[in-house]
């Protein structure tokens, strides 16, 4: 393990690569770099939290264990898990964290632990060598901070910490007492020794108490280890950056929401974009746009499973209403995720409003359809099973873009001023009715082919009439506009144009030129001050995304050794655990935006398999034009159209 140097700033924050992750299959804790759990919603990953100092140094609740003195860290994920231990060197010896949540599914109490329990974390401090003095604070703060709580200790057995309409039980073997409306504990740990910390939160009043018998924490820590372990033993994936890959699918495993199979766009809420602006917003509910990214990039690396899980909560939660396909839902599948501001905390480095919900439900936006047709043919090309019911709502989402497909939206990046014909969107319908067209001929399905192909015609002519500038010969991010959109880049993989097109490749050199700093890639041109096209002031980082589908397209362009390049750069700025946000600033290199986010991780698993595939280092599985599967074919993309 190398030695880390995050640091808290003068108002208490650590940057946010300092933090790792841990999960449950139903809601993700951050650990920070000192050992402190700064963001953890109870009992789901998207409820009201108990610790966000991430959000409020003052008031948000942290629970956090380290040496009484001075410290220097390292830390890393136990191989193939995500199990986190965090160590710390002192002068007079070393000590070590391992941090976790038992795992619904995971464990050796057949269980027990998900029955009785609505969500736990377990800490294990041990000493390795010399003696270190530990300082362990538990400073929880319900509902968002907003309501208090009451303490009830049980004598060197924990304590029960009482809010209005939730609980914690602490169970541990060291003496506790109250400071400041928070649990303190002083104790020492000499090599080999070992003290057990597990909070569990409760949603229900009068939890029975459950001490912390002999073994319970060993058989806890022994079934995560076996069962992340057993989990990405399954994957497949056998080419270069193989590590990589791994931790980006343990990442994604934890905002998988296992109760539903609904995939989270990140754990957690209105980290900023842009440091002291309004660019804040709540990432913890599942968007439509995610489904190929997730059944393609999954599948091709072995699970297939939580793949086609995820597809069936994008079927369930649309209730098969095509005209009613919202573009995010909760990981519950209802889609009323009203917005409103904690107007008590300070935000992420003074960065206000802290929103939670998220307005963007209410906006109409386009591509959700071609995304769930993309989806349903990228499932069945790898040959799954498309039902008649199925295919009845299929077919009714292709009818919702032959009749819509001329309406203004707010587009992929969910803009907040006036909505307009945006490019990316109406490429989108073509892949709806692409997909269409060709799901039909796959399994020989009675369908108006001929009303599609001709509808499908005609957007693509106002594509490329319509959204591409007069002058400079490249795509704009709306209809008659100006601006270059970064959403271009993925056209390729979409299968609309070749990279190497002549509109494309301007496209791809022009993004290169205008919206690239330090090889990271922008969404469009945001400035300093005043209002953008997008209908927010300030500014914001540079998109993780939007850089892989960059590379992707030196990929498609033959550009191999750039590509390469490129590709080993962003693995580099992932932090020392493997993660990453959702943007990053191209000066500091410091992340920006929700974190872990998922649609950076497709992208890079989706991107290595591009370089893989482009560099002959990865066979298959890719699929014949009947839907069966068939090894050896390259192609960039994260569908298979021959």
């Amino acid at each position: 393990m190398k030695t880390i140097n995050y640091q808290r700033d003068v108002d208490g924050f650590l940057p946010i690569e300092a933090y790792g992750a841990i999960g449950n299959g139903r809601t993700v804790a951050l650990v920070g770099s000192d050992a402190s759990i700064d963001w953890c919603p109870f009992p789901r990953i998207d409820s009201p939290s108990v610790f966000a100092r991430i959000l409020d140094v003052d008031h948000g609740g942290y629970w956090q264990i380290r040496p009484a003195g001075d410290y220097s860290v390292s830390r890393r994920y136990l191989e193939d898990t995500n199990i986190l231990l965090t160590r710390f060197e002192t002068a007079n010896g070393t000590a070590e964290v391992v941090d976790f949540m038992p795992t619904l599914g995971m464990g050796t109490d057949l269980g027990i632990n998900d029955r009785v329990h609505d969500g736990m974390i377990v800490r294990i401090v041990r000493g390795l060598r010399g003696t270190v003095p530990m300082r362990m604070e538990l400073y929880p703060a319900f509902n968002y901070g907003r309501d208090g709580n009451e303490f009830e200790l049980v004598n060197r057995r924990g304590a029960l910490i009482c809010g209005p309409s939730e609980y914690l039980s602490v169970l541990c073997e060291v003496e506790l007492s109250i400071e400041n409306a928070g649990l303190i504990s002083t104790f020492t740990v000499e090599a080999e020794d070992e003290c057990h910390f597990v909070v569990t939160h409760h949603a229900h009043p009068a939890p029975i108490w459950i001490d912390l018998v002999p073994g319970m924490v060993d058989r806890l820590f022994g079934g995560q280890l076996l069962g992340w372990r057993t989990w990405i033993g399954r994957c497949t994936y056998d080419g270069p950056y193989a590590e990589t890959v791994k931790r980006s699918a343990l990442a994604l495993k934890m905002l998988d929401y296992l109760p539903t199979g609904a995939f989270v766009a990140a754990a957690t809420a209105s980290l900023p974009e842009d440091i002291g602006g309004v660019r804040n917003w709540d990432y913890r509910y599942s968007w439509i746009r995610d489904t190929t990214y997730v059944l393609y990039s999954l599948i091709a690396i072995g699970y297939r499973e939580e793949a086609e899980s995820f597809f069936q909560w994008v079927i369930d939660a649309s209730n098969m209403d095509a005209s009613d396909l919202r573009i995010m839902y909760q990981v519950d599948g209802e889609h009323d995720l009203h917005e409103f501001e904690l107007d008590h905390m300070t935000g992420y480095k003074n960065s206000r409003p802290v929103n939670i919900g998220n307005k963007a439900f209410e906006q109409t936006q386009l591509d959700v359809w071609g995304e769930v047709l993309d989806a349903a043919h990228t499932y069945r090309r790898f040959n799954g099973f498309i039902s008649k019911a199925l295919w009845s709502y299929l077919m009714e989402l292709a009818e919702q873009v032959s009749a819509r497909w001329r309406e203004p939206d707010a587009g992929i990046w969910e803009i907040r001023s006036e909505p307009r014909r945006m490019t990316y969107s109406n490429v989108m319908c073509w892949v709806a009715l692409d997909r269409a067209i060709h799901l039909a001929d796959i399994d020989g399905r009675d369908a108006p082919v001929e009303k599609w192909k001709a509808t499908r015609d005609e957007i693509y002519e106002e594509v490329m009439s319509k959204g591409v500038h007069p002058h400079r010969g490249v795509f704009t991010e709306s209809f008659g506009g100006e601006e270059l959109d970064a959403s271009a880049l993925s056209f390729p993989l979409r299968h609309f144009l070749d990279a190497d097109h002549p509109i494309m490749k301007a496209t791809i050199e022009a993004i290169g030129e205008e919206l690239m700093d330090n090889g990271l890639v922008a969404r469009y041109r945001v400035g300093e001050d005043g209002e953008n096209l997008d209908g927010l002031p300030g500014k914001e980082g540079k998109f993780v995304i939007t850089t892989f589908w960059f590379i992707d397209c030196l990929i498609g362009l033959g550009k191999i050794d750039e590509a390469r390049e490129a590709l080993e750069k962003m693995i580099e700025r992932t932090n020392d655990l493997g993660l990453l946000s959702e943007q990053i600033d191209h000066e500091s290199g410091e992340f920006l935006g929700n974190f872990p986010q998922a649609f950076s991780h497709l992208a890079l698993i989706n991107t290595i398999i591009n370089f893989a595939r482009a560099t002959s280092q990865m066979t298959g599985p890719e699929t014949t034009e009947t839907g069966e599967l068939a090894a050896g074919e390259i192609r960039l993309s994260f569908t298979s159209i021959t």
